[in-house]
């Protein structure tokens, strides 16, 4: 499956908005593991959010808007 890691700089319930960071490819769980070792790298400064797989040609630096968060359950 795919996935991608979103920078949370807003969250409503399990609704997420915020920038790309990257793809995953793999399971929900592995994804989950990837984005905490990311906010780890980063202090735990950053919340990372796993969403299904956002779909743009160029989503670097892409803002998307109230993707549903898969890893509530924190």
């Amino acid at each position: 499956m795919k996935f991608s890691l979103i920078n949370v700089i807003e969250q409503s319930g399990p609704l997420v908005s915020g920038y790309w960071l990257q793809d995953h490819i793999g399971s929900l769980s592995s994804a989950i593991e990837v984005a905490r070792a990311t906010e780890a790298a980063n202090s735990n400064k950053i919340d990372v959010a796993v969403v299904a797989a956002v779909s743009s040609p160029c989503a670097t630096l892409s803002y998307w808007s109230g993707p549903p968060r898969l890893d509530i359950a924190r």
